[in-house]
């Protein structure tokens, strides 16, 4: 794991937003950035991060957002937000990068990188409890 926030730091700081990005070749990127308001929870250890999302609160999100994207015609878009949804429950070790974004007590911003291409050191692990999505990702 890539990191550059230093763990015994993080909690002096807020996180604002979680970004993840799968790498497809020959396509480039796709992502997804959440917004903190949608987790119940973010723990950073050494070893592992795990992220606790409210999915009631993050299906309203989807719903909101596709009544918009499906008013202006923007089915590309619509399509992207779903299918990265999607990927958070159903296949999440698919996920290349993950990114932390912060602010700290003197409303600086940073991010804190997590690399989780490497599936030979990294494990990742979805589950669903409840109503809530609890994503891992933890050295092996």
């Amino acid at each position: 794991m890539k990191q550059l926030l230093d763990v015994e730091n993080v909690k002096n700081v807020k996180f604002t937003a979680v970004s993840f990005i799968d790498d497809i070749v020959g396509l480039g990127e796709k992502r997804i950035a959440v917004d903190a308001k949608h987790f119940e929870r973010i723990d950073l250890n050494e070893d592992n991060i795990e992220l606790v999302i409210d999915r009631k609160s993050l299906n309203e999100y989807r719903e909101e957002r596709n009544k918009i994207l499906l008013a202006r015609e923007d089915y590309a878009e619509f399509d992207h937000l779903n299918s990265m949804l999607a990927m958070l429950e159903h296949d999440f070790f698919s996920i290349d990068r993950i990114k932390l974004f912060y602010r700290d007590a003197d409303n600086l911003s940073g991010e804190y990188i997590v690399d989780t291409s490497n599936d030979e050191i990294v494990e990742m692990i979805s589950v669903i409890n409840n109503n809530e999505l609890n994503l891992t990702v933890q050295l092996i």
